[in-house]
């Protein structure tokens, strides 16, 4: 290794940076799955039950009722919602209300410092309106004291909170990454008018409570009113985030994978260039374990070597990979704040693990083959024929075999919810394409031996003929280029065709001029309807617009999140329509405008079974809703399923009980009758006559912006997998470095024979580029073939075991034919340093030592 340092150093790099993404991809994922888990449960405390009202709050009227039942230890009302400081630009946090002495059995909220004196400063915040406790990271973000004022936004209103503390950075404190405060829950029912309203009742009850008991307290509750596991909500939001944290790792293993061809590569190229050292090491009584045990050993300090260096290369990426994944995560999924990375021990002893256990197996076959090495044939002059005369029809017919089995294997059902069939048929298709590569390698030199031979001369057909006999040295390195360019294809068609289907699906269905909706609806998930004064003053707007108005409420259908959405879909169906899958729409449009029934996304239907013609359930809001799946459509947001019924039936049955019928929107969406005006402009006049007449209590989005926002957040999202791919194409490049470097070394003796014969450094430079021509353009068309492949298992398994949607099959043609020829020059370039060795020495030197 010392001798050979560039090559040496290029395998530990491949090496660093596969281990380097996986590892840090990893943390990532890990440290915003711990955040988000720890939050949840600090939230939730010693809660062992939760009353909820599914899409709708509870009477705070339940608290004493509840704390009247013998079973019930302690009862404590919650509300909570994230408001805005009206400092520009400032991110919302999360504000919570609580009553200080009721919630002390379920939670330790601590103040910083806490001593006698400060012990007051809890009757303070139940005796003094608008007072509130704070994180530290508020506290340092707004340089925040005891006695100072910070003015806070909610919906539609702003009020000044005092600062009676700092809370101290543990238990419920650390909740969104300490970006909380408490106020009293009075103050904060003030501050939101929602007088005599809270989110959820939570419950702590006497040791060994019975079912009965707990059959006990559901009869006490209204009908509507439910009881359940404060674990709903953390399960939901994880299976979200292990769903991604599994497909970002699988991505980043690919680059450790193609670096094991890049250990394969030189621990075979070292086992070559010493054959006559193992020789002289056999004769003189080593054994054959001894020189197995030499070359393992090899692939094993490549695989500690790389992992060291990786830990640099980790410590850089990680911090990029943090902010783009827990960004991700929040704006896809669950909201998550990390604040500080903390290492997992797990997770550095499983990249440890792999990357060493890799290089091991990547070194096992060329240590076994070193370890047969026979003196009298290595030592022969003739020992070169007797390597190049192996068949690689053999490992064709294994290739063959494993692709056979991709498609049976993948149709499999997934196991608890991981797709492991799905990544078992990507394993063996990639396996067995890279089976194939000898005897892929074996047709093209064949072909280009002669083909070349007329276009670029001895050198060209020479070159040929070297190819097809190289055998499984160089296959292994265009294995790892097949591997990294069906990865490419596969997942610029994935990226594509996804593209392609969301921006379809954005401008048929999010379709619309102007969306208004209240203030931080879309984080604090629309439970704060439009004010009826609001409703009045856009309803009476002096403008030729129609009105799609609707309401959102966030739910789970078992363990599956989802979202119900009533709509008016009469005006909707003038200007916009579902992308329908299963469904007659003709048919169907004409009763979801009567109530008649529902249409579920691909999602929701996958995630509960349901489909056309069985019949959704569920009770929201006191009103119970039994109705039929008329059709099932894309969609494609992020966090669990949606179904969609009509707005107006929808509040006939919530007011069903009242004296009249009264509307309540959580937003609209705006569309202007006359489609060939300027519509930008009659926006912006739009926006300016509600902004006087509503002030800035709306969020005004304009439909254009809303979904460029949209396609923005899709780019953003994939802009890791882009960096992944692009690693894996680098490894892939210094595996046929190294293979070309295999076969310059190994053809020394009959390279500089043909330079002491008269042949040019021209030639032999020339037939060195025709190889590494002939070894990037098989890999490219099978990396190509096998990507296709690839790219449908993706598309319409792996994403719909994963996430539960498909997508139109689209080929994006202009970024894959302008990607291969770089990828080839690429590679070409790799080259230069077996060029190089090949006039290392002198022939004179060489041939003398023969």
């Amino acid at each position: 290794m010392l001798k050979h340092r560039g090559r040496t150093i290029t395998v530990l790099v491949g090496i660093a940076l596969g281990a380097a993404v996986f590892t840090s991809i990893r943390l990532s994922i890990h440290a915003s799955l711990d955040s988000f888990s720890k939050s949840m449960n600090s939230i939730s405390g010693r809660t062992d039950w939760t009353v909820v009202r599914p899409g709708g709050r509870v009477s705070d009227t339940l608290v004493g009722l509840l704390l009247r039942y013998p079973c019930v230890r302690a009862a404590s009302p919650i509300l909570s919602t994230y408001v805005k400081p009206v400092q520009k630009e400032a991110e919302p946090f999360l504000l919570v209300g609580v009553d200080p002495i009721m919630d002390r059995s379920l939670r330790s909220w601590q103040i910083d410092r806490l001593n006698k004196e400060d012990a007051g400063l809890w009757l303070d915040l139940l005796k003094y309106p608008y007072t509130m406790f704070i994180g530290h990271p508020l506290s340092r973000q707004f340089e925040l004291a005891a006695g100072d004022f910070l003015t806070l936004e909610h919906t539609f209103r702003k009020s000044d909170f005092r600062v009676l503390g700092k809370l101290a950075p543990e238990g419920p404190a650390i909740v969104e990454g300490g970006r909380i405060a408490i106020t009293d829950i009075a103050t904060f029912q003030e501050f939101t008018n929602l007088h005599g309203l809270i989110d959820r009742i939570d419950l702590r009850l006497r040791p060994a409570v019975s079912e009965n008991d707990l059959e006990g307290i559901r009869r006490l509750l209204p009908e509507g009113v439910f009881l359940q596991s404060p674990t709903e909500t953390r399960k939901s939001g994880q299976q979200m985030i292990q769903a991604y944290q599994l497909n970002l790792s699988i991505l980043s293993f690919v680059s450790l994978f193609v670096g094991m061809f890049l250990v394969y590569s030189i621990v075979a190229l070292n086992a070559a260039s010493r054959r006559h050292e193992l020789a002289i090491l056999r004769s003189i009584g080593a054994s054959s374990h001894l020189l197995f045990l030499l070359f393992l050993s090899e692939g094993l300090f490549l695989g500690v070597a790389g992992w060291l260096m990786a830990i640099p290369i980790s410590s850089f990426l990680v911090k990029y990979l943090l902010y783009g994944v827990s960004k991700t995560i929040s704006v896809l999924f669950v909201r998550v704040h990390v604040e500080n990375l903390v290492l997992s021990g797990w997770e550095i002893l499983l990249s440890f693990g792999i990357t060493v256990f890799i290089s091991a197996l990547s070194a096992y076959h060329p240590a076994r083959k070193a370890m047969h090495v026979d003196p009298k044939e290595v030592l022969s002059i003739s020992r070169q024929e007797k390597i190049l005369k192996k068949s690689p029809f053999q490992l064709a017919v294994i290739g063959f075999f494993f692709i056979f089995f991709v498609w049976p294997l993948s149709r499999l059902p997934v196991i608890s919810g991981f797709p492991l069939a799905g990544y078992v048929a990507i394993f063996l298709l990639l396996t067995g394409f890279s089976f194939l590569s000898p005897w892929g390698l074996h047709a093209m030199g064949n072909f280009f031996a002669l083909f070349l031979g007329r276009l670029g001369g001895e050198p060209a057909r020479l070159a040929g003929l070297y190819v097809r006999d190289s055998g499984s040295r160089t296959s292994i390195s265009v294995g790892a280029l097949i591997t990294a360019v069906a990865l490419y294809t596969a997942l610029v068609i994935m990226v594509h065709s996804f593209r392609e289907t969301v921006e379809i699906w954005v401008n048929q269905t999010i379709s619309g001029d102007l969306f208004l909706r209240p203030k931080m609806a879309d984080i604090n998930h629309h439970r704060d309807p439009l004010p009826p004064e609001v409703i009045r003053t856009i309803k009476n707007i002096k403008a030729p617009v129609d009105l799609v108005p609707y309401r959102r409420f966030y739910l789970n259908y078992d363990e599956a999140l989802y979202q119900f959405e009533a709509m008016d879909f009469q005006n909707f169906a003038r200007y916009g329509k579902f992308f329908w899958i299963k469904g007659n729409p003709s048919q169907s449009l004409p009763k979801l405008i009567e109530g008649e029934g529902v249409l579920v996304s691909e999602v929701f239907a996958s995630q509960t079974g349901l489909t056309v013609g069985d019949f959704y359930q569920s009770r929201i809001e006191g009103a119970a809703l039994q109705l039929p799946i008329l059709g099932v459509i894309r969609d494609y947001r992020t966090q669990g399923g949606v179904v969609y019924y009509s707005l107006g039936h929808f509040q006939q049955k919530i007011n069903r009980d009242g004296p009249a019928y009264e509307e309540i929107w959580g937003g609209v969406r705006i569309f202007f009758r006359d489609r060939t005006q300027d519509l930008e402009a009659v926006v912006s006049n739009l926006r300016g006559q509600l902004f006087d007449n509503c002030g800035d209590n709306l969020e005004m989005i304009s439909g254009k912006k809303m979904r460029h926002n949209i396609m923005q957040i899709f780019d953003e999202t994939f802009a890791i997998t882009s960096v992944l791919l692009l690693i894996a194409l680098i490894v892939a490049g210094l595996g046929i470095t190294i293979s070309l470097t295999m076969l310059v070394l190994e053809r020394s003796r009959q390279l500089h024979t043909i330079l002491a014969v008269g042949g040019s450094f021209r030639q032999i430079r020339s037939m060195v580029f025709w190889e590494a021509f002939i070894m990037v353009v098989t890999g490219e068309c099978a990396g190509l073939l096998c990507g296709f492949f690839l790219s449908y298992l993706l598309v319409y398994v792996i994403n719909f075991q994963s996430f539960g949607w498909t997508f139109l099959y689209r080929v994006d043609w202009r970024a894959i034919g302008i990607s291969l020829p770089l990828i080839l020059i690429t590679a070409l370039f790799a080259s230069l340093p077996a060029v190089y060795l090949v006039f290392r020495q002198s022939p004179s030197n060489l041939l003398r030592e023969c």
